[in-house]
C-alpha cells in the first residue's frame, strides 16, 4: 500500500483474496488510516513517529484487525520533507521477519525516485531559464559537442547564420556552415578566441561576425560554446563612440571677409554628398573646417573618422585603409570606410597617400563598395570623404606623383583656406576664443592690452592659426596676474618680423607682390590707427591710390580706428 502524507491510501496491490478481505474492512484507495478512526495502526504511527513501525495482532485496538500484521515506513525527499509512507499488510499466519525491512527498502527506493524526479524537474526548470536567458541576450549563441554536432543554437545565431533553429540542432556543424580557417584551427587546438572578426559561409552567402569561442573540457573530450555578434551594429556603436566631434561653424571667428566667405563655402559643401578637398597652408585649420562641415551635414549623427596619410605605416598602410579578413595567422581588421559608414572619413595630408592606396581610394569613391585584403567579400559603404592638403596637388599630378583621376574626384568641391596673414582682422577674435578656452580650464579671466593685439597684427604668421594658438597659450602662461602685456610676447614677435626671417623656412611659401603690398597697407594702418592721410604719407602714395588699394584688397579700415 502507498499512502500520502495525510494517511490517505493512494494505491493497493497484492493477491486477490487479501485485497478483498482488506476492502471488506474498508481499506481501499481513498480510505484514511487515521488513528482517531481505526485506532492504533502502523501507517499512522510511522507518519507520526517518522520512522518504520510494525503493529501486529492484538496490538491493534480494532477487533477486526487482530488477525492482521501491518508494517509501514515513511518516505522522505532530499529536503527531509515527509512525502507519504509505504505499508505492507498480511494475515498473522503469513507474516515474515523481513516484512519491516522490505517496507524500509521500498520507502528508500521510492524516496530516491522522488528525489530523481525532483532533480530532473529542477534541472529542466533551470535549463528552460537558461534557454530563455540565451534567447533574450543580444549575442548569438551556439554550442556543439566533441564530435562537432550542434547541440544548441539560439534564435539570434540562427537568424544571423541563415539556419533553422530547430532543424539545425543535432546535425554536424560542417554540414550547416563553412567555418573560417581561424575558427577551425582554434577548434583543432582546443584554444579559446576572444572578440575576433570572422566570416562564415552559409546558404552561399558570406556572413561576417564577431566571435568569442570557449572550449569546455570534460576529461579527454572537449565541446565548445561560441558567442556571435553582428558586425554592423558593433561598427555603428564603436564609430559613434570614437567618431564624435563637436566643432561647428558657429565656433569659427569670422571678422574678415575671407573668413565669412570660407564659412559660406563650407556650409554649401555640407549640403552635398560629393567628396571635398580642403587646400591651404599648414596650420590654417583644415581639420576643424572638416569637422564643422560634418556637423552641419545630414551625417552629423554618424561617425567622423580621421586618418593622417603621412602617418600610415609603409608595410601595413593598405591594411589600415581597407582592413582585412581573419586568416590562420591573424584576426580581421575593419576598414576605415566601414568605421566611417554613415558618416565622414577625413583624410589629412592626402598628398602622402602611396600610389597603391590612391588606386584603392579611387575605386571606393567610384563604386561605393570596399573589398578587404584576404577577402572576396564586397562590402557596401556609405561614406563622404573629405581630404586636405598643404601641397600643390596639380603640380604633383603633373609629376605623376598623384593620380589624376583621384584628384578630379576629390576636386568636386574644392575649398581654399586663406592663410592667417591674409585675414589679420580675425586675430582679435581668435585670441579671445583661445583665451576663453583657457579661462574655462583655469577658472580665471584674462585681460589683453591693445598693444598686444597691434603687435600680433604686425606678424606674418608662417604657422597660421596653429602658431597663433601656441603663442596665445604661452603668453597666457607667462603673464603676471592674468594680464597679457606687450613684454609677455615671444621675442621674435616683438621684432615685428617672422621668426628667423633672414633664413628661408621650409614649408613657408614666398609672398607675392600683391600680398606684400597688402601687408604694407595693414602695417601702415596699425601704426597710424587707420588715419588715411598718415597712411598715405607712410606709404609714399596718394590718398586716392591708397583708397583704391584698400578696396582692392578688401581691408576693413574701421578695425584699426577702433584700436585708437
Amino acid at each position: 500500500m502507498i499512502l500520502d502524507e495525510s494517511g490517505c491510501m493512494l494505491w493497493l496491490c497484492g493477491d486477490a483474496p487479501t485485497r478483498e478481505r482488506l476492502q471488506q474492512l474498508g481499506f481501499m484507495p481513498g480510505a484514511y488510516w487515521a488513528e482517531g478512526d481505526i485506532g492504533t495502526n502502523a501507517p499512522s504511527l510511522a507518519v507520526a513517529e517518522g520512522h518504520p513501525m510494525q503493529v501486529r495482532g492484538s496490538e491493534h485496538v480494532r477487533q477486526a484487525l487482530h488477525d492482521w500484521s501491518f508494517c509501514a515506513t515513511p518516505v522522505y525527499d532530499n529536503s527531509g520533507r515527509q512525502r507519504g509512507s509505504i505499508a505492507l499488510g498480511c494475515l498473522l499466519a503469513d507474516c515474515a521477519a523481513g516484512d519491516l525491512s522490505l517496507t524500509l527498502a521500498l520507502a528508500r527506493e521510492i524516496g530516491n525516485s522522488i528525489n530523481a524526479d525532483s532533480l530532473l524537474a529542477e534541472s529542466n526548470r533551470h535549463l528552460n531559464q537558461l534557454y530563455g536567458l540565451l534567447d533574450g541576450v543580444d549575442d548569438g549563441v551556439m554550442a556543439w559537442d566533441h564530435r562537432g554536432y550542434l547541440q544548441y543554437i539560439n534564435q539570434r545565431a540562427a537568424s544571423l547564420l541563415k539556419l533553422d533553429e530547430q532543424q539545425s540542432q543535432g546535425k554536424p556543424l560542417s554540414q550547416l556552415l563553412t567555418l573560417p580557417a581561424l575558427l577551425n584551427r582554434a577548434i583543432a587546438q582546443r584554444q579559446p578566441l576572444q572578440h575576433v572578426e570572422v566570416t562564415f559561409e552559409s546558404q552561399r552567402q558570406f556572413i561576417a561576425a564577431l566571435l568569442t569561442l570557449k572550449p569546455i573540457f570534460d576529461g579527454e573530450r572537449c565541446s565548445f560554446i561560441a558567442l556571435l555578434h553582428p558586425l554592423e551594429r558593433l561598427h555603428q556603436y564603436v564609430s559613434s563612440q570614437l567618431g564624435r566631434v563637436s566643432h561647428s561653424f558657429e565656433q569659427m571667428p569670422s571678422a574678415s571677409l575671407e573668413m565669412r566667405r570660407l564659412i559660406r563655402y563650407g556650409q554649401q559643401a555640407a549640403k552635398g554628398q560629393h567628396p571635398i578637398l580642403l587646400c591651404g597652408e599648414e596650420g590654417v585649420g583644415k581639420e576643424l573646417l572638416s569637422q564643422a562641415i560634418h556637423n552641419a551635414s545630414e551625417r552629423a549623427t554618424g561617425p567622423y573618422i580621421a586618418l593622417n596619410c603621412q602617418l600610415l605605416p609603409e608595410a601595413q598602410g593598405l591594411r589600415e585603409l581597407l582592413g582585412s579578413d581573419a586568416n590562420e595567422e591573424e584576426a580581421g581588421q575593419l576598414s576605415k570606410f566601414e568605421l566611417a559608414n554613415g558618416g565622414t572619413l577625413y583624410l589629412e595630408q592626402i598628398e602622402y597617400l602611396p600610389a597603391e592606396m590612391q588606386s584603392a581610394l579611387l575605386q571606393v569613391l567610384k563604386t561605393g563598395v570596399v573589398m578587404r585584403l584576404n577577402s572576396n567579400r564586397v562590402i557596401p559603404v556609405d561614406v563622404r570623404v573629405i581630404a586636405s592638403s598643404a601641397a600643390d596637388l596639380p603640380l604633383l599630378v603633373q609629376q605623376n606623383r598623384f593620380r589624376r583621376q583621384l584628384f578630379y574626384s576629390l576636386q568636386a568641391f574644392e575649398i581654399q583656406i586663406p592663410a592667417l596673414r591674409q585675414r589679420l582682422s580675425d586675430i582679435p577674435l581668435l585670441v579671445k576664443h583661445h583665451l576663453r578656452t583657457l579661462e574655462q580650464h583655469f577658472q580665471c579671466r584674462f585681460r589683453v592690452d591693445d598693444e598686444v593685439m597691434v603687435q600680433l597684427g604686425l606678424y606674418l604668421w608662417p604657422g597660421n592659426d596653429l602658431e597663433l594658438k601656441g603663442v596665445v597659450e604661452r603668453t597666457a602662461m607667462m603673464c603676471h596676474g592674468h594680464h597679457l602685456q606687450l613684454a609677455d610676447l615671444p621675442e621674435h614677435l616683438l621684432s615685428h618680423q617672422p621668426l628667423l626671417e633672414s633664413e628661408p623656412q621650409p614649408g613657408i611659401p614666398l609672398l607675392t607682390l600683391a600680398e606684400m603690398e597688402r601687408q604694407a597697407i595693414i602695417h601702415a594702418a596699425n601704426v597710424s590707427r587707420g588715419q588715411l592721410n598718415e597712411m598715405a604719407q607712410l606709404l609714399g602714395i596718394g590718398r586716392t591710390t591708397l583708397w583704391r588699394k584698400i578696396k582692392q584688397y578688401q581691408i576693413d579700415i574701421r578695425q584699426f580706428k577702433l584700436r585708437a
